[in-house]
């Protein structure tokens, strides 16, 4: 399949909007997306996401500052974060990707289930600990 980041989030937006989210979800997720694909390139294969390149994400000024260079609000930051772990996984759960690209210790949320990560081989067991604040 090897879609690009663009279209991909397109289709989770899509996706999302099938699942009943509101118009004022849909429209700030996609206001996520954009500082997202600012960061690693809207063409950019969604496959040639790795590790490393969400860690970098998460410590990026794209993510952590304004465009005015102010810093963003904790709780904004913590909600792109999570809005593209929920896309990451909805990507592999739609066989989009073959793996999780999510540095270890990432908290994974209410979202996943126990027992939803048995195809998981890495058991993803230090994504459950509590975020070191």
């Amino acid at each position: 399949m090897s879609e690009t980041l663009h279209e991909a989030a397109k289709a989770y937006i899509e996706h999302l909007r099938t699942q009943g989210k509101t118009e004022r979800t849909l429209y700030t997720y996609g206001k996520d997306f954009e500082q997202i694909e600012a960061f690693f390139g809207a063409e950019r294969k969604l496959t040639s996401i790795l590790v490393p390149h969400v860690g970098k994400f998460f410590k990026s000024d794209a993510l952590l500052k304004l465009s005015s260079g102010k810093e963003r609000a904790k709780p904004t930051v913590e909600k792109t974060k999570r809005v593209l772990r929920m896309f990451l996984l909805w990507a592999k759960e739609t066989d989009r990707i073959e793996k999780l690209p999510l540095p270890k210790g990432t908290p994974m949320g209410r979202s996943v289930k126990k027992g939803d990560n048995k195809n998981d081989e890495h058991g993803q067991q230090s994504a459950s600990t509590p975020a070191q604040a």
